[in-house]
């Protein structure tokens, strides 16, 4: 079994142990999530689905990229480090003996031994505690990210297309390559959003258990790809996971016609929630669009950045 050695700068409480994640853990990271979520947001915010994808990134290796914090034989603490994005959390009732500045060390000491130049690490806005420890640890605030929701306890106002423009679902064999074509494109125009490789897409979208292409809308005008709504549907509610328009057809109307229509399969199909996400340095506008589809904020997560050269 891999062992995680302790850094002599900060050690765990006595009784708890590190060790990589395994497979085997899916289930019970998960859980830790969803205790952590609950304690920070009200609510659990992690699908299955959310942590195998993470774990399905290509290039990841839960040997290198994970460490879980078990105690009793259950866990207490989980943190990951890959391409300069860090993650950790630890369980609420676990918290204030030391395991986050821990898992914060790790984190950052993994990242530097990956060459990586930069990292940045989120966390709920709510957890003050968390974004102290980052100040102590010389980190600065970097973006934010908004988790926004939908309530629909009646139909959603039927979409408006512009003209010429059809709508059609997904097929994977016809479609796939040309959706992360604009789906990159189109994310460009958002701050600090790094590109992602067609493989790391197929593996973060398309290798979900949940992937439905029934719930992938693609917008063309004249046969021509122009915009994309990429949604799922879990026992969390719905959630637009990638919302794309190509940017010269952007200000006819076309984001706001792809949400509300998969705002309406979404509620015919009996959903009732629907969540995003949307960063605070996204250019294209799409906060104020997803106000005007009815979407609120719900939670706010603060990114802190640190150089590590």
């Amino acid at each position: 079994m891999s062992v995680i050695p302790q850094r002599p700068a900060s050690r765990l409480p006595a009784g708890v142990e590190a060790r990589p994640a395994r497979a085997g853990d899916l289930e019970a990271v998960v859980g830790l999530c969803n205790r952590c979520d609950v304690a920070d947001l009200g609510m659990p915010d992690t699908e299955v689905d959310d942590i195998r994808a993470m774990w399905r990134r290509p290039g990841y290796d839960l040997d290198r990229n994970s460490v879980l914090v078990v105690a009793g034989g259950q866990p207490v603490g989980y943190g990951d480090v890959f391409e300069g994005e860090g993650f950790g959390m630890v369980d609420p009732g676990w918290r204030g003996r030391g395991i986050g500045g821990w898992l914060a060390g790790w984190i950052e000491e993994l990242a530097g031994r990956a060459g990586d130049r930069v990292l940045e690490v989120s966390a709920p806005a709510s957890d003050q505690a968390y974004a102290e420890l980052m100040r102590r640890s010389g980190y600065r605030p970097g973006r934010s990210t908004w988790l926004m929701r939908l309530d629909m306890d009646e139909p959603p106002p039927l979409p408006v297309w512009p003209a010429g423009v059809e709508v059609r679902t997904f097929d994977r064999e016809a479609d796939a390559r040309a959706v992360h074509r604009l789906v990159q494109d189109a994310f460009a125009d958002i701050g600090n959003q790094p590109p992602r490789s067609y493989e790391f897409w197929v593996e973060t979208h398309l290798e979900r258990s949940d992937f439905d292409p029934g719930l992938w809308f693609l917008a063309a005008d004249g046969g021509e790809l122009v915009g994309v709504n990429l949604a799922q549907s879990g026992p969390l509610g719905g959630y637009v996971a990638q919302l794309a328009v190509r940017r010269d057809q952007r200000g006819r109307g076309l984001g706001l016609a792809l949400l509300r229509h998969g705002f309406g399969e979404l509620h015919r199909r009996g959903v009732r929630e629907v969540y995003l996400d949307v960063d605070s340095e996204n250019r294209t506008g799409a906060t104020r669009l997803y106000e005007r589809a009815g979407m609120r904020v719900q939670h706010r997560y603060d990114n802190w950045v640190k150089n590590l050269s």
